[in-house]
């Protein structure tokens, strides 16, 4: 017996709402009408080519990129294998005016595209038809990824490549990547920081980074954009990291677990890989004493997250070291720390492991980052409806590219339905 479509299981309510949504007649016309929507906003694209000498539209280009990544295929060959084996399915949306493209005209055509214009299209699009996730306040974690695939050594014929390195920024808000910036082969991840803190709209937002980009200028760039942060100090600030160290020991800490005035304390554990693992924040707006504060801007409270590990009859603690313009509210403190690091399993674990981007040897370097923009607006997609779905990314991957036909209806359906309460 065929199992019910998740179309099937909608209530005329639901349905309802996404034909007042999208001003549509039939429930089964969202599809065309969220594609076209879709192909409208990618016309919006700077196209380079001389236009008597394309055979395919831009869109067409990006839109089977997109839904073939939607349906599992992680490279070039296996986008023009999909294409052509579901041919007719595209032809039913999009032009496909020189018929099927090869896997070197899908790297060739993204190798021209303006990764940030591509970004912005698809990250305004996403916000379009989703509902917002509800939060007290957006988080924005900046983190750098490096693309080892497109790394090559250097022999005799040709010279060293440096793989693709990517600077994301994450939103709790949207939970996905909203913003990213190519680094430059010569330069690192922390002028970048700055580049994007000005690029993007920051005002009432909390700012999140490495300690590798704890830096007076990227504090000062986040305050210029009215943001608040929360930034590690690590030993690249030797003499600031070792202050911290003894400002936090045994009897300060003992203090503020007992509710020293103007501090914050909180204890989370839990329990992974056989291990019981113990948190404790501590947080203090006691900065008075620190010569240098005037020089980080808007400089507020210190942090530490003590980190227990307790495992077969062995302890091992290590301990992270914040400053912040946050006042004392150690549950933000906290999520905010512990959300940065979430960064790991939720996007970069995701674009190796789910997407394999690491295996992607594609040497034009651009073109790769336009395929890490549709990677990760797909990832973003994926997990807003995984609740719904209930099963894992990869499973909701290999659903719909079983029956794309009848299955990507469902996807659209449960990504416009995902978060709204009302419903």
């Amino acid at each position: 017996m065929k199992p019910k479509k998740v179309s099937d299981k909608l209530d005329k309510r639901q349905k309802n709402y996404i034909k007042k949504k999208f001003g549509i007649g039939k429930f089964e016309e969202l599809k065309p009408k969220v594609l076209k929507q879709l192909k409208e906003s990618l016309k919006e694209l700077t196209d380079t080519r001389i236009s008597y000498k394309c055979s395919y539209k831009i869109w067409d280009i990006v839109i089977c990129v997109i839904v073939s990544v939607l349906c599992g295929k992680k490279d070039w060959e296996e986008i023009h294998d999909f294409v052509e084996q579901k041919y007719q399915f595209f032809r039913s949306f999009l032009l496909m005016t020189g018929g099927i493209p090869s896997a070197k005209t899908y790297e060739r055509v993204m190798s021209i595209i303006d990764y940030k214009e591509l970004e912005k299209i698809l990250v305004q699009f996403f916000k379009k038809i989703t509902q917002e996730i509800i939060t007290e306040i957006e988080i924005l974690s900046f983190d750098g990824r490096v693309s080892n695939g497109s790394k090559r050594k250097e022999t005799i014929k040709r010279e060293e490549e440096k793989p693709l390195n990517m600077l994301n920024v994450y939103s709790s808000k949207h939970q996905m990547c909203i913003a990213s910036q190519m680094i430059d082969e010569k330069t690192n991840e922390i002028p970048n920081i700055k580049i994007l803190l000005e690029a993007l709209e920051v005002k009432g937002r909390i700012v999140s980074w490495d300690a590798l980009n704890t830096q007076k200028e990227n504090i000062s760039a986040a305050v210029d954009g009215f943001a608040d942060y929360v930034a590690p100090i690590k030993g690249n600030h030797p003499t600031f990291y070792q202050e911290l160290i003894d400002y936090f020991d045994e009897k300060e800490l003992e203090y503020i677990i007992a509710g020293k005035t103007n501090t914050g304390y909180k204890q989370l554990k839990e329990y992974k890989n056989g291990a019981l693992i113990t948190y404790e924040y501590f947080q203090t707006t006691d900065v008075s004493w620190y010569e240098d504060r005037k020089n980080w801007e808007k400089l507020t409270s210190f942090g530490l997250v003590k980190k227990t590990i307790e495992k077969k009859g062995n302890t091992t603690v290590e301990c992270r070291y914040y400053i912040s313009s946050l006042d004392i509210d150690i549950d933000l403190f906290a999520k905010v720390v512990r959300d940065y690091w979430g960064v790991e399993n939720k996007l970069h674990w995701h674009l190796d492991v789910t997407f394999r981007q690491d295996k992607n040897t594609t040497l034009d370097k651009n073109a790769l980052a336009n395929l890490e923009i549709v990677n990760k607006f797909c990832l973003g997609m994926l997990k807003r409806v995984q609740p719904l779905y209930g099963i894992s990314l990869k499973r909701i991957i290999g659903i719909i590219g079983s029956d794309v036909e009848e299955n990507f209806l469902e996807f659209i359906a449960l990504l416009v339905l995902a978060n709204n309460n009302d419903l």
